[in-house]
């Protein structure tokens, strides 16, 4: 069961669940965003998926879906199996800065602009998108993840999933930056149906193993789910 504790680098999750991240040569990502306001997709998602992955990476709009989410986790052994041990999220422009998980205690949360996280000696910038013009493309964005020194860059606010390597120089070298949109688990726009990924993130590979997957609900509000190609290219909605 996740340990429902804000460590001081924001992520939820035990000291030791956290910090073994960085040291794993295999990390398993459920990457989920902009859920609007729809915690039980969510929580078919988890209950689907998260026995198989390390953490959960939330890119924003639907903190209040994500904090249910962890509660139904406290109280519900079953969910709690099945719950990645580890949590990082990101405010969106539709969140509050703040929120608060009632366990049997009342625990306080800070949900940050953006993180950086580092997953099995991968650098990791998960931020919302809206503060870097995300509609027009992923160039502002881009040029924050390599300022920061970053080999990832997963973000949400589209709800256009799509992925793609982007060349980078560093130290004179060529390289290259990963970047992702899971698109939106519930409010899905640009023809594409409601979808999130699963990143497998590799420490001795250059390249990440994204695997997307699409959302159906039947007409007795069930939710399937069924994996489709990855979306590749950069998205521009204007």
């Amino acid at each position: 069961m996740i340990e429902i504790t804000q460590q001081e680098n924001l992520a939820i999750g035990s000291k030791k669940a956290v910090f073994s991240l960085a040291k794993k040569e295999l990390a398993k990502a459920l990457v989920i965003s902009d859920s609007h306001g729809n915690p039980r997709v969510m929580q078919a998602i988890i209950s689907e998926f998260g026995g198989q992955c390390d953490l959960i990476c939330f890119c924003g709009d639907g903190i209040l879906d994500l904090v249910e989410n962890l509660e139904n986790a406290f109280f519900d052994p079953e969910f709690g199996k099945v719950f990645p041990p580890v949590v990082y999220f990101v405010r969106g422009n539709g969140d509050n800065s703040t929120t608060t998980i009632f366990t049997d205690k009342r625990i306080p949360i800070t949900v940050p602009e953006f993180q950086e996280i580092e997953i099995a000696g991968k650098k990791l910038f998960l931020t919302h998108g809206h503060r870097y013009n995300v509609y027009y493309g992923n160039k502002d964005l881009r040029n924050e993840a390599i300022s920061r020194g970053m080999d990832l860059a997963w973000y949400g606010h589209t709800h256009v999933p799509n992925s793609l390597r982007s060349h980078v120089t560093r130290n004179g070298r060529n390289d290259f930056l990963g970047i992702l949109n899971p698109g939106s688990c519930a409010q899905a726009r640009g023809g594409m149906p409601n979808t999130f990924a699963i990143v497998d993130v590799h420490r001795m590979e250059e390249k990440n193993v994204c695997h997307y997957y699409k959302i159906i609900q039947n007409r007795f509000g069930e939710y399937n789910f069924e994996e489709m190609p990855t979306p590749r290219g950069e998205i521009k909605l204007f």
